[in-house]
């Protein structure tokens, strides 16, 4: 895994970048089976997660909870709280992330 400025850059994980302010960030991703996002939190964004393809799960720490998404569905995450992105199915799942308001960061926490 290599850390790329506030970014995260993870084998098994594509990332595109469609659109970005100082607020707002618009992502599409597209993780291979196995793979994930790390656990993570944002000190002032927010995430909304809305499945495009595949099934992935979004899991969360303070509550303990698990969000598994399939094409049309939605989970959010709000600032602060502690998460991690798992792609839950044989095949590749391609979502779509909102952040915002705020400014963006990448805030590890150990597994």
């Amino acid at each position: 895994m290599v850390e790329v400025g506030s970014t995260i850059a993870n084998a098994g994980v594509d990332r595109e970048i469609v659109a970005e302010s100082s607020g707002m960030r618009f992502t599409l991703y597209t993780i291979a089976p196995g793979c994930q996002i790390p656990w993570h939190f944002h000190t002032e964004v927010s995430d909304w997660y809305v499945c495009r393809e595949g099934a992935f799960t979004v899991e969360t720490r303070a509550p303990d909870e698990s969000f598994p998404l399939i094409p049309g569905e939605m989970a959010d995450v709000p600032a602060g709280r502690v998460h991690r992105v798992v792609c839950s199915g044989s095949a590749a799942c391609r979502f779509a992330l909102v952040q915002g308001i705020g400014a963006y960061d990448f805030n590890r926490v150990p597994g």
